[in-house]
């Protein structure tokens, strides 16, 4: 069990994390518990594991906890579960696993899973790295490692993001190749590409996506749309 005591509401963060340990034991399953603050040690501490044989993975923590994880199991065999504890917690609502901490614990009991989808990003770098809900280019890149903080209570981080709307300008020119290897090239200020429909804080972006279809929703902003 990975968790974050730094997810959510940082006062209710240990006893939530008690009641998950609790409630685990009662249905059977011994648990290890590993802290992970800040969130990205989660993705190192979920290698470890696997690489110690681990068949079930516990995150527990928000969207930026799980992801971590997901990415530190992404290529094994080892299973997934989630636990809430976060603040938007767009990962589970889209998965359809409960807040409620023992429903979601029961539900990593009763051991039914599925197979996900997961997409990969190669940066102009050659870095390769994976995502689970969602990536972007253009104007919403620019302006998340802003708004991502104003949940948090840190307003100086709007008059940020507003700054940023205010002042951004680039006209990234984007070709886009699909899987019958047909292209388009695009002027454009946001490409979305969505594998789950909800993002940043319970917003449906994407309607129709799937996490078991072996597809993306892709989203384009038209800039001739844009006054």
């Amino acid at each position: 069990l990975i968790a974050n005591p730094g997810a959510g509401n940082d006062v209710d963060a240990p006893s939530l994390l008690g009641q998950a340990v609790r409630c685990l034991t009662d249905h059977g399953i011994k648990v290890d518990v590993a802290y992970a603050s800040p969130k990205k040690e989660s993705l190192i501490i979920a290698k470890r594991a696997v690489k110690k044989g681990y068949k079930i993975i516990i995150a527990m923590g928000g969207d930026g906890t799980i992801g971590e994880v997901i990415r530190g199991i992404a290529g094994s065999d080892v299973k997934l579960g989630v636990i809430v504890g976060g603040t938007m917690n767009d990962i589970a609502a889209s998965l359809g696993i409960p807040e409620d901490v023992e429903a979601a614990c029961a539900l990593i009991a009763k051991g039914d899973t599925r197979e996900l989808d997961l997409g990969q990003i190669r940066t102009g770098k050659h870095k390769k790295f994976y995502f689970f809900m969602v990536t972007v280019i253009g104007l919403t890149a620019a302006l998340y490692p802003n708004v991502r903080k104003i949940p948090k209570g840190k307003l100086a981080s709007l008059k940020d993001a507003i700054v940023t709307l205010v002042k951004y300008e680039a006209k990234p020119e984007v070709l886009l190749t699909f899987d019958d290897e047909s292209k388009i090239k695009v002027d454009t200020m946001l490409v979305t590409i969505a594998n789950t429909p909800l993002i940043a804080s319970k917003n449906l972006v994407a309607p129709d996506a799937s996490l078991q279809d072996g597809l993306f929703d892709i989203s384009v902003l038209d800039r001739k749309s844009v006054v």
